[in-house]
């Protein structure tokens, strides 16, 4: 990303980021700063007039683990930085959008495969509606594959599930495969593919058909038998015993 004539950006020994942003007669301080490998934080935050308006944290403790950690660290704070410049310039028209507005956004940049352009706006989305559970559910899996922040990634679609299930427990099922499937490739991100598969398999219960789910389970090698063996996967009453014993579990 190029900065604008309105932003000067000073890089220090690598440990932090300062741009300033002037938004019509409004100056903002964007600050990205590294608090060492033993806090492993990258955090930034907007400042307006000394105030604080604006904070987001990233864990980076995976990072030390990969073999260029320095070089991913600087890759880290560096996209931050610019998703929270973006953030803040976004005008107040665009923050009248709602949320289905953004998903439709979103999931048109994930179809074209423009992961960094759908996370940008899934963190300007998340800043608007912090608990709308599908925004939360992507911003996760995203979060998980680009900035290989696993905890936070499987807590927040882990979250997002939990969201459904407390305001809308029954009659919303068709809700649930798309947001199991963020989780489960957020566990696949991990490495953890034991997770990742029961995640695939819980989406199932909900939608046998479901295209995604099946190709995922494909590639694992794997495929949930039918509950009624002798009754198609796609049979109503395999989908409703299913979903019963979902809810059973779930109480």
């Amino acid at each position: 990303m190029k900065m604008g004539k309105d932003k000067k950006t000073i890089l220090k020994q690598q440990k932090e980021l300062s741009t300033k942003v002037t938004v019509g007669k409004k100056t903002y301080l964007v600050l990205t700063e590294d608090f060492g490998v033993e806090k492993h934080f990258v955090i930034t935050t907007v400042y307006l007039g000394g105030e604080i308006i604006l904070k987001k944290n990233t864990d980076y403790k995976n990072i030390l683990k990969t073999p260029e950690p320095e070089k991913e660290l600087r890759e880290l704070m560096k996209r931050q930085h610019e998703l929270t410049i973006n953030t803040t310039k976004k005008d107040k028209e665009e923050k009248k959008k709602s949320t289905s507005d953004y998903l439709d956004e979103i999931k048109t940049f994930l179809q074209r495969k423009q992961y960094k352009k759908a996370f940008e706006l899934l963190n300007t989305a998340l800043e608007l509606y912090p608990n709308e559970p599908f925004i939360l559910s992507y911003c996760g899996c995203l979060e998980a594959i680009l900035n290989k922040n696993y905890t936070h990634g499987i807590d927040a679609c882990s979250k997002a599930i939990k969201i459904i299930k407390e305001k809308m427990p029954y009659g919303h099922e068709f809700y649930y495969p798309v947001l199991y499937l963020n989780l489960g490739r957020t566990y696949l991100a991990a490495g953890n593919k034991k997770y990742a598969v029961e995640a695939f398999q819980k989406g199932l219960v909900f939608d046998n058909d479901n295209k995604d789910l099946l190709q995922e389970i494909k590639k694992l090698g794997m495929r949930r038998k039918p509950i009624v063996r002798f009754l198609p996967r796609s049979h109503p009453i395999n989908k409703y015993i299913g979903i019963m014993l979902h809810r059973l579990k779930s109480t």
